[in-house]
């Protein structure tokens, strides 16, 4: 059974969300052991603000390669997780890129990009064709400024499972911190693929 993509409940967990609903997007309910959950929760927000702030900062890029790991080595007969970690030049949507490849494979790509100059947001891609990434955005939004409809759009969604945005390719890998919605800087590229392990005896 799938059960619909959650939205975040605050400000700083769409880590924990997004990985939540590429879970849901690759296993039926029954086949998700509560231990991934568990430790999925364990290891997130764990960026500290002002020395006391625990989880403001959000999840850091050491907590998400944590997951990446433990993810990928945690097996049951009905449960198991490819992952592969990705950041800096190789997070890019040129030719013969691992995203697309991934998403094309059946896979998820939970991309770090940038909504504001330095404020960093996790995204689930879902799909991809030559001109656009369709991702589901856990921060519940009704609608984008106006002058991003050309390479950001909402999309209307027909089931709980579905994307709710379009980002265009070139728009997405941009290398700028200047925009929403984009990449941003080679410093800042991260980007984790999952994918369900069939391989797995």
């Amino acid at each position: 059974m799938k059960i619909p993509f959650r939205y975040q409940i605050s400000e700083y967990d769409c880590v924990p969300t997004v990985m939540i609903n590429g879970l849901i997007h690759l296993f039926d309910r029954r086949d998700i052991p509560p231990m991934i959950i568990r430790h999925i929760f364990i290891y997130s927000l764990d960026e500290i603000v002002n020395d006391e702030d625990v989880g403001k900062g959000g999840t850091s890029r050491f907590a998400v390669q944590l997951l990446s790991n433990w993810l990928a080595s945690y097996k049951t007969s009905r449960f198991s997780l490819g992952t592969e970690y990705l950041e800096f030049d190789q997070v890019h949507l040129r030719q013969g890129n691992k995203i697309v490849t991934c998403l094309n494979s059946g896979g998820v790509a939970l991309c770090n990009i940038l909504l504001k100059h330095a404020e960093e947001h996790f995204v689930l891609a879902l799909k991809a064709d030559v001109e656009w990434i369709y991702v589901f955005d856990p921060y519940r939004r009704q609608a984008l400024e106006d002058d991003m409809e050309d390479n950001v759009r909402v999309l209307k969604r027909r089931s709980g499972n579905d994307p709710n945005l379009a980002i265009r390719r070139e728009w997405l890998d941009g290398f700028t911190d200047q925009r929403q919605f984009c990449f941003g800087l080679k410093n800042s590229r991260e980007c984790l693929l999952m994918w369900r392990d069939n391989g797995h005896s």
